[in-house]
């Protein structure tokens, strides 16, 4: 059997869902970027407290990045909003979908489309704002740090050319095979994180969020599949 961690980005919430069923099975690091630890710990492992930049994207690559050399040989990133129902409902087939794979196997769960920067060539957002209610109590900041590379479209082909990338995830909520993960130095992740490490709420998170496919690229071992469950 494989090694497995599940990461969890908080801010405020309240985690109540890690004691449901399927969550309870497990246990998680929590890298905090709230001012409090008023959640649920029964099924912590470990609170990492980190600076409130990037939102849950750069939460993973700081992960990867301080744990490089040591990773899990799976590793499962949720954000802590998982409360919100359609989130848990991804969050749920990955778990289920490992663990009928006796633990061997990571899954990318998402949808399939011919080619992604195409897709989303001319995504880009001027606002955004949480969709946790209990975020939004502590930081309900609506205006983004504009990405200086913009649209979408040409902020992929800066940092990944023309590579071609057919799968797609939402949310933050995936897991992926050590092995594709250090297929790439770990430059690359760092340079990332310095996109995403001087605001709360950076524009290129979006962008990364729509691209980890890309950032994994080619994903030899994690296996991607069609969710059964769209927002």
């Amino acid at each position: 059997m494989k090694t497995i961690e599940i990461i969890i980005s908080r801010f405020n919430e309240d985690l109540k869902w890690t004691t449901e069923d399927i969550f309870n099975e497990y246990k998680y690091i929590i890298y905090n970027k709230g001012d409090n630890e008023n959640f649920e710990k029964s099924n912590v492992n470990k609170i990492i407290n980190v600076e409130n930049v990037g939102r849950c994207d750069h939460t993973y690559l700081y992960h990867i990045i301080t744990n490089y050399d040591n990773l899990c040989d799976i590793t499962v990133f949720f954000p802590g909003s998982l409360d919100l129902e359609y989130k848990r409902k991804r969050a749920i087939e990955i778990l289920t979908r490992i663990k009928h794979s006796n633990m061997t196997n990571a899954f990318f769960v998402g949808e399939k489309s011919n080619n992604i920067r195409r897709k989303l060539s001319d995504f880009m957002l001027d606002t955004w704002q949480s969709s946790n209610s209990q975020n939004v109590e502590k930081n309900n900041e609506n205006s983004l740090q504009l990405s200086h590379i913009r649209p979408y479209g040409n902020w992929f082909g800066y940092y990944f050319g023309s590579i071609k990338v057919t799968f797609l995830c939402y949310w933050g909520i995936f897991s992926i095979d050590k092995r594709d993960i250090i297929q790439h130095d770990i430059s690359r992740y760092i340079r990332l994180a310095e996109q995403v490490n001087t605001s709360s709420n950076p524009e290129i998170g979006h962008y990364i969020e729509r691209s980890w496919c890309a950032i994994f690229h080619p994903m030899n071992y994690t296996k991607q599949v069609i969710s059964h469950h769209q927002m």
